[in-house]
């Protein structure tokens, strides 16, 4: 049975998508492809992905033929009946990202000081230094070969074929065999070079993330029985009142419930000004408060917090490939299946020896192949973390630039996310103050831009919320609640229609303007009166969408659940041909999938839990802003945290520059490698100018990349 200390816990669920948190997979990676493994043999299950660094497992799977709690049953299964011999020999290491850095450094530069003594006494003392295989520089060139082979060896009787590690052994063993260990040292030394690269480049866009994502202090101040004490921030619980003072950062998502203050909200919206935040407001974890002094009523604490769901993302990124990267593994290890046979055809046609060994040498080390991909990618992650776009891996920043098809939500990815009542109709002698605080007591704990502008005009006008016995969302179409015995439904045309509500009255003969919704409220079955709001449109939202088509995407769609009317009006005014209004979140998902059709790349855009299905369902899913729906950022490839459009022109930009800077990479690599080739096998290039050749190639390829980390295009 597995360990009383492995713990399964639900992370995030959608219809047909869960994922899982599972302790006995963290940093152990073997026992993560075994589960997947295992968990995608289940019957109606469509796929596993398991990820070792964040210690999750992502399942896609039948809706109507498995639950959540069933896979929980056959986790359980898998850990106890496949996988504990893994689980028992490798538990999990502590600190693996920093050891590996770490360890491929030290073996980096003690070969750089062999190679840097080996210089100095042959180029500049003119003092030979013996190279046969006895040599105390041969033993040392043996000695340090030992780990490739070992690895080597390890992947051949796993795989059962020969790996790069093998190609690379054999090399710099012939070398050292043949009175050329220098030779020998120099692919050594630049095969870890470029494995300390790999590992420094994937820390430091950790770390480099991880400081945009701070997250809160370990200590937070808890108000008890009116009294300020001092508490660890993992003892906290939803519900708690908490105070911050200045310089203090807050340690909760939470609803202000005293005081006044300036916060610091750019670890959240990258924003260089301060937010002014009061009674009723929402704070964020990791923001700072700056002057004045908030008491926060805590509604996410923990893992729960925005930053740490981000922050868990980011992790994601970090082991999942994007498809070049794999292309580019693949042709390193083609070029070593051609290496061989470019030095037996090179031995079999010339009979030289030495020009064989010399092509094997220039085959023998396909780094900058390898790194083609990979340098590119983690460069221009970086760069679009450093601009608050986070994305959740290779995969996504890759495949946003092929897009064909993007689709938005209207309210609060094209609209600014900020609604305005901008009337009240009563019907049937029912006071609008009234109609007003049955509308804001329903909505008092709900997000959504609408809901927002209703509490906010109740709190103008003196309205305190009524407590409600019964508050029941329904997605895409209002709420429904039940107080003394009375039944209220607040929400657009399709929940009228549902609950056989009539809605046409005289007052729909006045003139409204197309930009207006309509929010209905009925109550006991009548319709009691409705509110007109208006959102106002992002100012870039435009643009946007005119450089999008000017980038390559071929259609912009947007889909929202608001009212054909208003939705009409909008698309016209941005210049949106295709618009699908009044949908609700199941439809938008099938509208998505509908688009997908014969291959066409799609991506989703949206903010909200309505949103999360069609995120789910794109190819790639885009989030908005901290303001977002948790629900709908766990759902998305990529958060833009400033919760700014043009930030999505900047990703699909920066996304088309990568794959443009990876192909230029892998001519540097190849080409620099079959002009060795030649030069080697008609004896114009020696083992150490071959070796040479390395040096040159990859050091192109990571300058080449390294201007990705400067990326500004005009957006």
């Amino acid at each position: 049975m597995p360990s009383s200390s492995t713990n399964i816990s639900l992370s995030h669920s959608l219809a047909g998508r869960t994922r899982f948190r599972i302790s006995a997979i963290k940093q152990n990676s073997e026992a993560a492809e075994r589960l997947a493994a295992w968990i995608a043999t289940t019957d109606a299950v469509h796929a596993a992905q398991a990820s070792a660094v964040t210690g999750s497992l992502l399942v896609t799977y039948d809706p109507a033929k498995l639950t959540p709690t069933q896979l929980v049953q056959q986790i359980q299964s898998a850990l106890a009946d496949g996988l504990s011999f893994t689980l028992s020999q490798h538990p999990p290491p502590a600190h693996t990202h920093e050891s590996s850095d770490q360890s491929s450094l030290w073996r980096f530069l003690g070969l750089t000081a062999v190679m840097g003594t080996v210089f100095i006494r042959e180029v500049i003392f003119k003092v030979p230094v013996a190279q046969s295989a006895l040599s105390p520089l041969g033993l040392l060139a043996a000695v340090a070969s030992v780990p490739l082979l070992s690895r080597s060896l390890e992947r051949f009787r796993e795989e059962g074929r020969l790996s790069l590690e093998s190609f690379l052994g054999g090399t710099t063993l012939a070398a050292v065999a043949v009175g050329e260990a220098a030779t020998a040292l120099e692919v050594l030394w630049i095969h870890s070079g470029a494995a300390w690269l790999i590992a420094w480049i994937t820390e430091r866009s950790r770390r480099a993330i991880a400081e945009i994502v701070q997250l809160s202090d370990q200590h937070a101040v808890k108000l008890v029985d009116g009294r300020e004490v001092d508490v660890p921030t993992e003892a906290l619980k939803p519900g708690d009142l908490i105070v911050v003072h200045p310089d203090e950062r807050i340690p909760v998502d939470g609803r202000v419930e005293g005081g006044e203050a300036l916060v610091d909200e750019s670890p959240i919206t990258g924003r260089a000004d301060f937010a002014v935040r009061q009674s009723g407001d929402t704070v964020f974890a990791g923001t700072i408060l700056r002057q004045g002094t908030l008491q926060i009523r805590a509604e996410q604490v923990g893992n729960s917090t925005y930053l740490a769901r981000i922050f868990q993302m980011v992790e994601d990124s970090l082991v999942n490939k994007a498809p070049i990267e794999e292309v580019a593994d693949r042709l390193a290890r083609t070029l070593v299946n051609l290496g061989f046979v470019a030095t037996a055809g090179t031995l079999l046609v010339t009979g030289s020896l030495w020009n064989a060994f010399t092509v094997m040498l220039v085959m023998a080390c396909p780094c900058a192949t390898a790194l083609a991909a990979s340098t590119a990618i983690s460069a221009a992650m970086n760069t679009a973390a450093r601009r608050y776009i986070l994305i959740k891996g290779g995969r996504y920043l890759e495949e946003i630039g092929k897009a064909e098809i993007v689709c938005f939500d209207k309210t609060g990815t094209l609209t600014t996310g900020h609604a305005s009542v901008a009337r009240i109709v009563a019907l049937h002698n029912t006071p609008e103050l009234q109609l007003l605080e049955w509308a804001a007591s329903a909505e008092a704990h709900n997000r959504h831009p609408f809901a927002l502008a209703l509490c906010a005009e109740a709190r103008t006008q003196g309205l305190p919320p009524a407590h409600l016995d019964v508050v029941e969302p329904l997605l895409g179409m209002g709420v429904r609640a039940a107080h003394d015995g009375h039944e209220f439904l607040l929400g657009n045309q399709k929940l009228m229609e549902r609950f056989g509500i009539r809605t046409a009255t005289d007052t729909d003969s006045q003139p409204r303007p197309a930009d207006h919704t309509i929010v209905y409220l009925a109550k006991d079955g009548e319709l009691v009166g409705f509110f007109e709001l208006t959102q106002q449109i992002r100012p870039e939202t435009r643009t946007v969408v005119e450089q999008l088509r000017r980038a390559g995407v071929h259609q912009v769609v947007m889909i929202t659940g608001d009212e054909e009317p208003v939705a009409t009006a909008l698309a016209e005014r941005l210049g949106v041909t295709l618009c699908f209004a009044s949908v609700t979140p199941e439809e938008k998902a099938a509208i998505v999938t509908k688009l997908r059709h014969n291959g066409r790349k799609v991506v989703m855009v949206g903010d909200g839990i309505n949103d999360a299905l069609a995120l789910a369902e794109a190819d790639v899913g885009v989030a908005m802003g901290a303001g977002g729906s948790p629900v709908a950022i766990e759902a998305a490839d990529i958060a833009l945290v400033r919760d700014d459009l043009r930030d999505l022109l900047y990703a699909h930009t920066l996304s088309q520059d990568t794959l443009r800077v990876v192909s230029q990479n892998f001519w540097i690599a190849t080409g620099s490698n079959i002009l060795g080739v030649v030069l080697g096998a008609t004896g114009q290039l020696s083992p150490m100018a071959a070796g040479l050749i390395h040096i040159v190639h990859t050091l192109g390829v990571l300058a080449n990349s390294s201007r990705l980390l400067r990326h500004s295009p005009d957006t």
